[in-house]
């Protein structure tokens, strides 16, 4: 302690504001780990980059710890405040500290209250004790401070103004006080305040002097008091209470805790969290309340309960009504340690500091000697009593401190946290990104503490991105994981090329070049080409294959491409037979725009990257004198780029050279007919031979689509291979009708092709040789009844059938004509039926639109005589008006379809412009 307090006067000499880095946030799993929190302390004073370069050592050093492995990220991160302090409590004590948003205020021993900014620099101070300050309080707007002292005083002051000041003394000492929030901008200017005479005594601004009432008396000492809004709590020896200033009652009573400790020792700790939430911790009891409004009534009257002693309220006279407010225990739980201080953290979760006695050491002490304290500890609880952190404090002499020698202030809107003690004032506050990310990074964690630095660059002033990223490369390359470290590269490195040419150079020393060629960017940034081509290189010597990708993936820009072919030939001298290098060598030659040599290359390896080089580059002329030669490399990509090509290679030069390749010319003539069947008609002869040849199934085919082969030569060819159904084709297409049926039934005895045959040609003569043909063919004569109908009479295959001929299936041939013909007969009614009902149909609509009256127009005139038609109305003139709306007197028409009117059907329409017309007659 008195090594940390010699450090703390150099610091003061050096004019250290604030001193970081000195406290642990560690939370104390055992004593070992005490011992060593203790050992960091004497380290304090060092900068924070000194600090980062030792916590990096430590945790390499430190690999194989397992407590350390599985220790939590902390909550907040702990200062010391330095400056002015340091010298304060060097010369006196501190007994109680209350924070504002403009400043800081802390009360000592000796009587005084000094007012520092938030770095812990001394704005100004008022002696205004003889005694230890025991309370102070600010108003919400931080104009005015009220303290109050064992001297048995209050005093509160204006911090700009003196006018208001007021000093007050109640002869005994006085623990609490408690100022009105708007205490600066109303007129009464109230303040509360309780000690050893048990009373909770109210203080206002009278017209000629201060008017003082008693709010509450006789349940023991009060030791804390807390004013927030129109909401007064304060605790004694029994309880807590609720006073509700608008109303002037007491709302509630909250007991102490069984069997807890003195208060004295153990105080009770009040925080308003809201103006209508109240955290209560006393000894190892938490407890959350919150004011509530009852449901609207009205409430007989009857006195104020709860707790022992006497109450004294200040109400309107009439009585005393029941209170329009309640308060609900929202939470509660005990704990394993004293409560010092209680304040929220954030909106679910509560800061509590906590005083930890050594059990054990306990144990062994007389009865009656206190137990000696472990470092207190800030943690943070839910409501549900879940610790989700634990810090202990490195506090100046906690050794011989008490539970009551702490207090605990936050500042909300900050989320800070003030612990005070004799000797220290110690600030608490959330960790920032940067806190974070350096406890990541201290235990190894470099991807987390990317993610976590990713979309926060802007917040971060001691981290960078790039930073981050590239301990986290160089931490997986000294851990052998290269693949990982180059996967990372893209992210951590980005655009910048110097940069990535440092790592790729690192890479090389360590001989991993293969593990980050494939992450090297090619575009935004690019290297310099000698990074591409040493990439290469490398390639080349080492694996051919992964040589050839590269080649094939990087554009030829990126390197020269004249270099690596130098290369590529000088390898090739000590290893003729690598394929690959030789297809790389042709890529690099296309790249070059050297493109016979490439072809050479192509060639020389029989490749089919050929025919793409050929296609792309327009190398057709160079390869009209190797068509088989390219039908032997591929003879689907050949023959795809010679009918695709055939103005580039003609037709008749392929034939020429493949005339001795006929299963290759096939299938060259078969696609180019597939692809148009007119554009090779000069081979269409040979390409029937080709065909009865390879493939006799397409021959029929091509025989019903071209027009370009001689149908002599055809049929010979046909009858060569014996093609019955294509010699039958062929000869219904010459005309010998004859001779086709007879190849139908006597080599394919096809009673069904020969009736379809016969169907085609429609000749009667045919039909009568098949008749002729199939009397002495039972099967036959079945399958012309059975296709009996529209081309042929059942009867005429009927009367020819010779007597005793025993035909199988007769009776169902026969049965099915029957059937047919009923069919017949049964469609013919019902079409018959269908157009009689139709008929009637349209002939109704015909007489209906007939009879439809017809529109003359106000200015209709004759269209035989003259004059407007509306002058007759009213005359026994009869109209003859068309359906077009014309008008003709009836004697001036002679003959023909006319519909009439008589014209006093008009009289309706006299003043109307339009008259419809009625009583129309056929």
């Amino acid at each position: 302690v008195e090594g940390e307090e010699e450090e703390e006067e150099s610091r003061l000499a050096c004019g250290d504001e604030a001193v970081e880095g000195d406290l642990q946030n560690d939370q104390v799993e055992d004593e070992d780990e005490e011992e060593e929190t203790d050992d960091d302390e004497d380290g304090e004073g060092e900068e924070e980059e000194e600090e980062e370069e030792e916590e990096d050592e430590e945790s390499e050093d430190d690999d194989d710890d397992d407590e350390e492995d599985e220790e939590e990220e902390p909550k907040l991160k702990y200062q010391r405040l330095g400056a002015s302090v340091v010298d304060i409590l060097k010369k006196d004590d501190s007994s109680c500290i209350a924070v504002n948003d403009k400043f800081l205020a802390l009360g000592t021993h000796w009587g005084v209250v000094h007012i520092l900014d938030f770095n812990g620099n001394e704005i100004k101070q008022f002696p205004s004790h003889t005694a230890k300050i025991n309370e102070l309080s600010i108003d919400k707007y931080g104009d005015y401070i009220g303290s109050c002292s064992d001297d048995g005083k209050v005093v509160i002051m204006g911090l700009y103004s003196t006018e208001n000041n007021t000093s007050v003394s109640y002869g005994r000492p006085v623990k609490s006080m408690a100022i009105d929030p708007e205490f600066s901008r109303r007129k009464n200017q109230q303040f509360v305040v309780g000690g050893l005479a048990g009373q909770l005594i109210n203080n206002e601004k009278g017209w000629f002097n201060n008017k003082s009432t008693v709010l509450h008396a006789g349940e023991g000492p009060i030791h804390t008091i807390k004013w927030r809004g129109s909401f007064i709590a304060w605790a004694n020896d029994l309880g807590v209470k609720i006073y509700d200033c608008n109303t002037n009652q007491r709302i509630t009573y909250i007991d102490r805790p069984k069997g807890s400790p003195r208060p004295d020792l153990y105080p009770c700790h009040l925080c308003w969290k809201d103006d209508s939430t109240l955290l209560i911790g006393w000894a190892d009891s938490v407890k959350v309340g919150v004011v509530k409004e009852k449901a609207r009534g009205v409430y007989a009257a009857a006195g104020s309960g709860g707790g022992g002693g006497t109450a004294a309220l200040a109400a309107s006279a009439g009585g005393h009504a029941l209170p329009s407010r309640y308060v609900e225990i929202v939470a509660m739980f005990q704990t394993d340690f004293f409560i010092a201080g209680i304040a929220p953290f954030q909106q679910d979760a509560l800061a509590i500091l906590a005083y930890v006695t050594d059990e054990a050491a306990a144990a062994a002490l007389p009865h009656g000697a206190r137990a000696p304290a472990e470092r207190p500890e800030l943690r943070i609880v839910t409501f549900g009593a879940e610790d989700l952190s634990s810090d202990a404090l490195s506090i100046n002499g906690y050794e011989n401190y008490n539970c009551a020698d702490y207090r605990l202030e936050h500042l909300g809107s900050e989320c800070l946290f003030y612990i005070l003690s004799r000797k220290d004032v110690v600030v608490a506050k959330p960790r920032d990104a940067d806190d974070h990310i350096s406890w990541l990074l201290a235990h190894k964690l470099y991807a987390e503490a990317m993610e976590a630095a990713q979309g926060n660059e802007r917040s971060l002033r001691v981290h960078t991105m790039l930073d981050i990223g590239q301990k986290y490369l160089g931490h997986l390359i000294s851990s052998g994981r290269f693949e990982e470290a180059a996967a990372a590269c893209p992210r951590v490195l980005g655009n910048d090329a110097k940069l990535w040419e440092g790592w790729i150079f690192t890479f090389a020393k360590i001989k991993q070049l293969r593990a980050v060629a494939r992450h090297i960017p090619i575009e935004n940034p690019r290297l310099s080409s000698t990074v591409y081509e040493m990439v290469l290189n490398f390639f080349l010597h080492a694996d051919h294959a992964a040589f050839q990708r590269t080649v094939r993936e990087w554009p030829p820009a990126l390197y020269r491409i004249q270099n690596i072919i130098m290369a590529v030939l000088e390898k090739l001298k000590s290893d003729q037979h690598t394929p690959a290098l030789m297809e790389t060598l042709a890529d690099l030659y296309t790249h070059d725009e050297q493109y016979d040599k490439a072809l050479h290359v192509f060639l020389r390896l029989r490749h089919g990257d050929v025919f793409n080089l050929i296609r792309t580059r327009g190398l057709f002329d160079a390869v009209q004198d190797k068509i088989v030669l390219l039908m032997q490399f591929d003879v689907d990509k050949a023959i795809d780029m010679l009918i695709s090509h055939v103005d580039r290679v003609p037709i008749a030069q392929v034939v020429e050279q493949l005339k001795h390749h006929r299963r290759s010319l096939y299938l060259y003539l078969d696609a180019l007919f597939e692809r148009d069947a007119h554009v090779g008609a000069d081979f269409h002869e040979l390409q029937v031979e080709l065909l009865a040849e390879f493939n006799q199934k397409k021959l029929l085919n091509f025989l019903r689509q071209s027009n370009y082969y001689p149908l002599e030569k055809a049929l010979a060819t046909c009858e060569q291979y014996e093609l019955v159904r294509e010699q039958v084709f062929l000869l219904g297409r010459i005309g010998n009708n004859k001779r086709a049926l007879t190849l139908i039934i006597q080599k394919l005895q096809d009673v069904e092709g020969a009736i379809e045959f016969a169907k085609e040609q429609d000749d009667e003569e045919l039909w009568e040789d098949l008749i002729a043909y199939s009397m002495d063919r039972p099967d036959f004569i079945v399958g012309l009844l059975r296709n009996s109908g529209t081309h042929i009479d059942p009867l005429r295959v009927i009367k020819q059938i010779p007597r005793g001929l025993e035909i199988p299936g007769l009776r169902d041939a026969l049965v099915k004509i029957l059937h047919d013909y009923s069919l017949q007969v049964s469609l013919r009614s019902g079409c018959r039926k269908i157009l009689v009902s139709d008929s009637v149909a349209l002939l109704g609509k015909l007489n209906k639109l007939q009879r439809r009256g017809v529109r003359i127009e106000e200015d209709a005139t004759y269209e035989d005589v003259g004059g407007y038609v509306l002058n007759d109305v009213g005359s026994k003139t009869t109209l003859i008006v068309t359906s077009e709306g014309k008008v003709f007197h009836e004697q001036h028409v002679r003959k023909g379809r006319r519909e009439t009117v008589s014209a006093a059907a008009l009289n309706q329409g006299r003043q109307g412009r339009n008259v419809h017309l009625a009583n129309l007659k056929r």
